[in-house]
């Protein structure tokens, strides 16, 4: 039985990549679990990837607040809600299969590709209930395999290899869709990953597992402009992925991938579902003494999983847990703070 816990390379040209001024960019695979990455992309294009929590990706979405919205599954799609610090928990299964997510107007969106009509939809977070909004392939052949929304400009943007291939802007209310650039530079021009920060699209899920780079164009430059390429932390994986912008990352300090906000706590546990063993992941503000327990649904204390003194910064702790299968919470206390994580273990 499954327990899902219902909770909340360089180009030649001039081209001027805007680093992140306050953000930045999260990208995530699909298939075998892969760790998911961040960057403020400081000195682009040879860019540095923070790793967070393991986790499938397959479509990634952002709130302005930084909120995570991922899917992982082609067929019979799971939705679940993260921040960069949270692992996952899952929250509604999605009526439709999706491929790839974005946010923007107050509305999580995914594109289709196996529903009855391929296009963009507007999804529930609630309930999981997606309704067409925008047919995307009749006439076009067009399959937005990578999506991502402009605040800039209030348009989606989307990346397709099927039609007349390349990126586009899609007009939510009219469903227009105008080609912007053409095809990657890469050697098969497939992208399945999208992001849109600082008016810049961001193609992180690049197929192929050659060393293919990420590439980026900013939406300053009009029309057929160039793509420019920066650092891919997945050069050996096949890529089908997510990505989305966060506008701010809750602080992180440039340092240690903590929080800038000295109030503030984090816990994430990978993987979740909890098989046998998880790893503790925790961002502690203030060095001191901390404890993790494990709880179950009851409130009663079913494992101590460590107790002593860490630095501040981030810390790791493996746990090998002999529960039964079952719904538990975790929570970490370090001197005056406490945060919780519920997670699902499976035998």
């Amino acid at each position: 039985m499954t327990f899902r816990p219902v909770l909340f390379a360089t180009i030649s040209l001039t081209l001027l990549i805007t680093p992140a001024a306050n953000g930045g960019l999260f990208a995530g695979l699909q298939g075998g679990t892969p760790p998911t990455y961040f960057s403020e992309l400081d000195s682009f294009p040879d860019v540095t990837w923070t790793q967070y929590y393991s986790f499938d990706v397959l479509g990634a979405a952002a709130t302005p607040e930084d909120t995570l919205y991922l899917c992982n599954s082609e067929f019979n799609t799971d939705l679940y809600k993260a921040t960069l610090y949270m692992s996952p928990v899952f929250i509604a299964e999605i009526s439709e299969s999706m491929q790839s997510l974005a946010f923007g107007r107050d509305t999580l969106w995914g594109f289709s590709n196996f529903a009855s009509e391929k296009g963009i939809y507007s999804i529930n977070t609630q309930t999981g209930q997606a309704t067409l909004e925008i047919d995307t392939y009749t006439g076009t052949g067009f399959r937005f395999f990578a999506l991502g929304y402009n605040s800039v400009d209030d348009m989606l943007y989307g990346y397709t290899e099927y039609g007349t291939s390349g990126l586009y802007s899609i007009d939510i209310d009219t469903g227009d869709m105008v080609q912007i650039a053409g095809t990657i530079p890469a050697p098969n021009g497939q992208g399945r990953g999208l992001a849109v920060g600082n008016n810049t699209v961001y193609l992180t899920a690049t197929r192929g597992d050659d060393g293919i780079p990420y590439y980026a164009y900013d939406l300053s430059q009009g029309t057929n402009g160039v793509w420019a390429e920066f650092t891919n932390p997945y050069p050996a994986y096949h890529s089908t992925g997510g990505a989305a912008w966060l506008s701010d990352a809750a602080g992180i300090d440039d340092d240690n991938g903590a929080s800038a906000d000295e109030n503030l706590l984090y816990l994430s546990i990978s993987p979740n579902p909890v098989i046998g063993s998880a790893s503790f992941n925790f961002q502690l503000p203030v060095a001191g003494s901390t404890d993790l327990t494990i709880y179950d649904t009851s409130g009663r204390i079913q494992s101590t999983v460590m107790n002593g003194v860490f630095e501040t910064g981030s810390s790791e702790v493996l746990w090998n847990s002999d529960l039964s299968s079952g719904i538990y919470i975790a929570v970490l206390r370090s001197g005056a703070l406490t945060t919780s994580q519920v997670f699902v273990l499976m035998k």
